[in-house]
C-alpha cells in the first residue's frame, strides 16, 4: 500500500498490489491514469517506500534496505 499525504489529505496510490516475475520473463504494467503504474515501478526500483508492506525483489526486501545499498541497488 502507497499512501501520499498532503496536509489533511490522504491520497491512496495502490492499494494491494501481488505479482511474481520470474527470471527471464517479460511483463507488462497496463491500467487507467492514477492507477498506480508508476508508483508499483517507483516502489520496485527503490525510488519511493510503501506504506505498509513489502517489496521483495531477487528474494530481499527493498523496503528494508540502508541508504547505501538502495544507491547501490538503483544502480
Amino acid at each position: 500500500k502507497k499512501i501520499y499525504k498532503m496536509g489533511d489529505v490522504k491520497i491512496k496510490a495502490l492499494n494491494g498490489a501481488d505479482f511474481s516475475i520470474e527470471k527471464g520473463e517479460f511483463a507488462v504494467i497496463a491500467g487507467a491514469s492514477g492507477a498506480g503504474k508508476s508508483t508499483i515501478l517507483n516502489l520496485m526500483g527503490g525510488m519511493d517506500t510503501a506504506t505498509t508492506g513489502k517489496i521483495i525483489v531477487d528474494k530481499e526486501n527493498v523496503s528494508k534496505f540502508s541508504a547505501k545499498k538502495l544507491t547501490t541497488y538503483r544502480r
